[in-house]
């Protein structure tokens, strides 16, 4: 296959984009000459189902507590303390999918797939989507992450580019993750908080959520075509970045050996469980990580690798994705100071209060924004629906909208700038295995997210028209 790497021009590409670390430490230091400025306030929490929540009708001003600036990067260490867990998930994911990428499975694997598909490179794109978007809707984000090496190579197998096979595993996670019907992180959380039936108006949000996938599809499909045709529109070139380049005739004639075909089953298993224990066995980032590191160094001893090559393969592994899975800890960090600082609540009081004099029918969008810069801050969909929505829910009452609209407009702010947002730390450390510089990948992806949050902003218009219920 060609090489047809993209360099960039001088001066081609206008205003350089500082590196991601450089950014969110500016967020951080942003954060804490806040605490110096913005009156410290708090509300009142109280416990429902078991969950610490904001009372809405509390928010109150106390004395100001700023977070000095050596404090501002202990908390950086804070951030990183209280992010290892899912830190330790995705460096173990990556090193143990780099054990079965050394011994050859996963390629054999791609050629297996592209061969049942009688190498229709569309057909097999497109259900590899469909598997992450199902996937995504159900509230899977970072655990696609050890995919992406594998459909970077199906990528080049099939002659599209880097680009394409990062977009097949990340973007429809992440756009299937910002309106899924059944996430349990986002909408579950967010219905149950604001009192409504969880899951309800399933018809309105299944609908929705398909355009969004249709949009999706075609976006990155589209792309996919292009570059198959002409490799000169690629924005990342087709040099893999953690292994050799594939040649997909020699790919599919390929047979597995005994030792392969173990090495597949095993993967395949490793992936159920990792699918089936969060529901079956309640498990989190901990366990799953620990599930990866187990398959990874038995499927070392099964490959036939020594200790030295086992250690050696995971340690290049994690190395590899070291400044993107730093950034996690990194951007909490954020929301550390401003809590610390006791103005979280006082920035999200502080943005509700536009809502109120805004009409109705535009209250919907009005919210959909405020959440939006929300997430730059809280980038958790957990986490900011048990701080926005004891909140948002409340105000609808008193604009006119319906607290389902209130949670939809929460999910799609949430979600939907996931993609954008260099404080998401899972979306660097996508691109960061695929080696995908940020500013491109902003570049390319801003159309797309143009159109989701165009199909979003619709979507909450009629459902401020229907007044979408129950209530």
């Amino acid at each position: 296959m060609k090489n047809v790497e993209q360099q960039p021009k001088a001066g081609s590409e206008g205003i350089r984009v500082p590196h991601v670390w450089t950014i969110i430490l500016f967020c951080l230091i942003l954060a804490g000459v806040m605490t110096y400025i913005v009156p410290a306030g708090v509300y009142d929490r109280v416990e429902v189902a078991g969950r610490q929540v904001i009372d809405p009708s509390t928010f109150h001003y106390v004395n100001p507590t700023p977070v000095n600036p050596f404090d501002w990067f202990v908390c950086i260490i804070d951030g990183l303390t209280a992010s290892m867990a899912i830190m330790s998930m995705i460096w173990f994911t990556i090193a143990a999918t780099d054990i079965y990428t050394e011994s050859g499975t996963l390629h054999k694997m791609v050629g297996w797939i592209i061969k049942v598909c009688r190498g229709n490179y569309l057909l097999v794109m497109g259900a590899l989507m469909a598997f992450f978007a199902i996937r995504g809707a159900m509230g899977a984000f970072e655990l696609h992450i050890p995919f992406v090496p594998m459909t970077i190579a199906l990528s080049l197998a099939c002659g599209c580019d880097v680009m394409t096979g990062l977009a097949i595993a990340m973007i429809p996670t992440f756009a299937a993750f910002a309106y899924g019907p059944i996430n349990v992180y986002t909408v579950a959380v967010a219905q149950g908080i604001a009192g409504l039936p969880v899951y309800s108006a399933m018809a309105f949000r299944v609908s929705v959520w398909l355009i969004m996938m249709v949009v999706t599809f075609w976006f990155v499909l589209r792309y996919a075509a292009k570059v198959k045709a002409d490799p000169s529109v690629s924005v990342t070139g087709f040099v893999n970045p953690s292994s050799a380049d594939i040649d997909i005739g020699a790919l599919q004639k390929e047979r597995m050996t005994g030792r392969q075909k173990l090495l597949m089953v095993m993967l395949l298993a490793t992936i159920g469980l990792q699918m089936v224990g969060p529901m079956l066995w309640k498990w989190g980032f901990a366990q799953i990580g620990a599930l990866w590191l187990i398959s990874g160094i038995i499927a070392g001893v099964v490959a036939g690798f020594d200790n030295e090559k086992i250690c050696g393969i995971m340690g290049k592994a994690c190395a590899g994705v070291f400044v993107g899975v730093i950034c996690i800890g990194f951007a909490r960090s954020v929301s550390v100071v401003l809590t610390k600082g006791n103005i979280l609540d006082t920035v999200i009081y502080g943005l509700s209060i536009p809502l109120k004099r805004l009409p109705s029918s535009l209250s919907a969008l009005g919210m959909l924004v405020i959440q939006s810069i929300i997430n730059f801050f809280i980038p958790s969909g957990s986490g900011q629906a048990a701080v926005t929505m004891p909140i948002m829910a409340p105000l609808a009452d008193v604009v006119g909208l319906t607290r389902q609209t209130a949670v939809m407009a929460f999910q799609l702010g949430d979600g939907l700038t996931n993609m954008v947002i260099p404080t998401m730390g899972a979306l660097v450390v996508y691109i960061g295995v695929a080696k995908v510089p940020f500013a491109k990948y902003f570049k390319w992806v801003l159309p797309l997210y143009a159109m989701l949050m165009v199909v979003g902003a619709v979507g909450l218009l009629i459902a401020t028209f229907i007044k979408l219920g129950p209530f």
